[in-house]
């Protein structure tokens, strides 16, 4: 089904499993001695009743749209707790207050604070339901992100501009002989595998994505004039470490296709720092005038990047990109499992 598709059935279908979900106490209620339309109607007008579905239908949405994606997801498990705790004092607020007031009240009842027990079990349900649904559908994003990025790296990552410039500068060096060559052509081979193998994984080891980064920006260099002075800094030791394949390149990619023009002076500066518990990423260059490639794919590939991000690393990521007038920058501080 498709995400509009999705949108458009969204509000109907809710409304209808609403209807259905708050009707159930009243179908069930032993006071109803008929089962006439007036009387059913009549039930789900009583005060308790429609307040108390008017606030479990806040109180789903809230934890659909607000207290799941932000809390739970993002592991932020004491603010989770203060809303779960603020939510039930609500609940257990206006209940006291409605069955109080109630001239059936009757203080022998085992739910008597919070009035028919229905009460208490559809909030406990709506409480379920809601965690049920968000979780299963961050699932579902993540395994079809997963599903989407095993095609898009063999599509951007090895984009075909790349992989051409590669190969006409390793065939200069060739015509003249240059020791360059074979490195050169090891480097190249080592990416194709790279990108190949390890796009089904979902954690690949960090050397393995140092590596390819590292033989990216060498065989950008073949290409580079002098005009263009590119830093790459890297410190740490990678080893013994994962992260999610093609993480760092869509930046650093970014930066040689915004940063790169034979007739302008520009810097790229590229700086890798891995510690025990964390890596940092910072990326920067000078903005020079290109022409407009649409098949190239770097937009995209920070966008996916973005996205796997808050998927695969949610609550122990930092990614800050300053988009300014005349230059780019990106940091990124991913925190190791």
């Amino acid at each position: 089904m498709t995400k509009t598709v999705k949108a458009v059935l969204f509000i109907p279908v809710h409304i209808v499993c609403w209807l259905v979900f708050l009707s159930i106490p009243t179908v069930f209620n032993p006071r109803r001695h008929d089962l006439t339309l007036f009387s059913f109607i009549d039930d789900l007008l009583e005060p308790s009743r429609w307040t108390n579905g008017l606030l479990l239908i806040l109180l789903f949405y809230f934890n659909y749209f607000v207290a799941i994606p932000r809390y739970y997801i993002s592991r932020k498990y004491f603010k989770l707790i203060l809303t779960f705790t603020g939510s039930f004092g609500i609940f257990f607020l206006l209940n006291y207050l409605l069955v109080h007031t109630s001239s059936d009240h009757l203080s022998s009842h085992p739910f008597s604070a919070l009035g028919n027990s229905f009460n208490l079990f559809m909030y406990i349900i709506v409480y379920i339901f809601s965690f049920s649904i968000c979780i299963y559908e961050q699932w579902q994003d993540t395994k079809e992100q997963m599903l989407n990025t095993e095609i898009s790296f063999l599509k951007a990552q090895i984009n075909p501009h790349f992989l051409f410039n590669t190969l006409n500068s390793i065939y200069a060096l060739t015509l003249v002989k240059s020791d360059k060559a074979p490195d050169s052509v090891i480097r190249l081979s080592g990416m194709m595998r790279y990108a190949v193998s390890e796009a089904n994984y979902s954690f690949v080891p960090l050397t393995k994505e140092i590596s390819y980064i590292s033989n990216y920006v060498e065989l950008q260099k073949l290409r580079i004039t002098e005009k263009i002075l590119i830093t790459y800094e890297l410190s740490g030791d990678p080893e013994g470490k994962l992260v999610i394949p093609f993480l760092l390149i869509p930046f650093i990619e970014n930066a040689f296709k915004y940063g790169v023009n034979a007739e302008e002076n520009s810097d790229i500066w590229i700086k890798v720092e891995i510690n025990e518990e964390d890596m940092v990423m910072q990326v920067e260059n000078n903005k020079v005038f290109v022409k407009k490639d649409k098949d190239y794919g770097t937009s995209l590939g920070i966008k996916n990047t973005r996205k796997r991000l808050q998927l695969l690393y949610p609550g122990r990521h930092v990614l800050k990109i300053k988009d300014g007038k005349y230059d780019f920058r990106v940091l990124l501080q991913i925190k190791f499992k």
